[in-house]
């Protein structure tokens, strides 16, 4: 993680390491003479995860660019394009995002090497999580990230400036997925997040990972044969649909007393839960609300099996949505966007 308005100034930290990181990173500043400030922690095994670690990097960078600064992150089993640093910046620099999300590309040489009926699955999983982002972007349409854009939310390329990390309250202290939950508290301040395609990484395909759940976690899954959990983005076609309805119509009801409860009976709110519902004034609060006390709104995971079975009705939803929102007849997206 790092600011960049001068060259290399880095912060690297190394926590419950049974290695030689540590000592590689400072041989090579030593060697490059890049300015690197190096912390070696011990989390506790309660705290030894992601979560805590990506905190503690992000809080030690934050300390190091200041308020006004910008904070980077990859990981260790990521290769950024000797571009990376500027395309991430960019956005940032021009005001377009507070957050940007960069695109993830698997080791070609690492990818080859694994069984053809494994990336099969893998890719009719990224075939349901492509119509899934199409079909939400028909539905409820981000000006920020006009369909196609990749949608991937990674450790391995986030970039933020530091205000906007500070108003946030920093990185989740949650064991894993921490890079979404991360970019989840940027929407729920309603701060733009980016998908840009220009920071690029190429990040390992390996077997064996520290993070639970994470991409070695499910690349071992399925090679081990079976059923086996698809991620945990995904849902189920109606669900999917149904979601991004109601997040739009909730959206263009903000500001409507009225359009706005019966958006919040559709979502199954109580009489008690709707009436809490004025003392959100952003809808990235509003949304996270009606998402976590939403019975309709619930997430259910999907098998593998389940989840391919479910991919034709899901585009001929994502086709239905395409005949209908037409350019002619599509609604201009609301002013408040998350």
């Amino acid at each position: 993680m790092a600011r960049w308005p001068r060259p290399g100034a880095i912060a690297l930290l190394v926590n419950n390491s049974v290695d030689r990181t540590a000592q590689r990173a400072l041989a090579w500043a030593d060697k490059t003479g890049a300015p690197l400030r190096l912390a070696e922690r011990c989390f506790p095994d309660e705290i030894a995860h992601a979560g805590s670690a990506r905190r503690a990097a992000l809080d030690l960078a934050r300390v190091q660019v200041g308020a006004e600064g910008w904070l980077l992150t990859t990981d260790a089993d990521s290769r950024p394009d000797r571009d990376w640093v500027r395309a991430s910046l960019t956005p940032l620099a021009k005001g377009q995002a507070a957050m940007v999300c960069g695109d993830i590309e698997l080791d070609p040489l690492e990818f080859a090497q694994l069984p053809s009926w494994a990336t099969e699955k893998g890719a009719v999983e990224d075939r349901y999580r492509r119509t899934a982002l199409e079909l939400t972007s028909l539905l409820d349409p981000d000006p920020l990230n006009p369909w196609p854009f990749h949608g991937t939310v990674s450790g391995a390329s986030l970039a933020m400036s530091a205000a906007a990390y500070d108003r946030v309250g920093g990185a989740p202290l949650v064991p894993c997925a921490e890079d979404r939950a991360l970019v989840r508290r940027f929407v729920d301040h309603d701060l733009p997040v980016l998908y840009a395609p220009a920071p690029r990484v190429v990040t390992s395909c390996r077997l064996k990972g520290r993070a639970p759940g994470g991409m070695a976690d499910t690349i071992a899954s399925r090679l081990a044969g079976g059923e086996h959990w698809c991620d945990e983005t995904l849902e189920p076609a109606r669900n999917t649909w149904f979601r991004a309805t109601l997040r739009a119509k909730l959206r263009r009801a903000l500001r409507d007393h009225r359009q706005r409860d019966a958006a919040l009976s559709e979502a199954g709110l109580s009489g008690e839960e709707r009436k809490q519902a004025p003392a959100f004034t952003s809808f990235g609060a509003l949304w996270r609300f009606v998402e976590t006390v939403s019975p309709a709104l619930a997430r259910r995971r999907m098998l593998w099996n389940e989840m391919a079975s479910e991919l034709p009705l899901l585009e001929m939803l994502r086709d239905e949505a395409a005949a209908v929102m037409t350019p002619s007849t599509r609604l201009p997206p609301a002013e408040e966007t998350a």
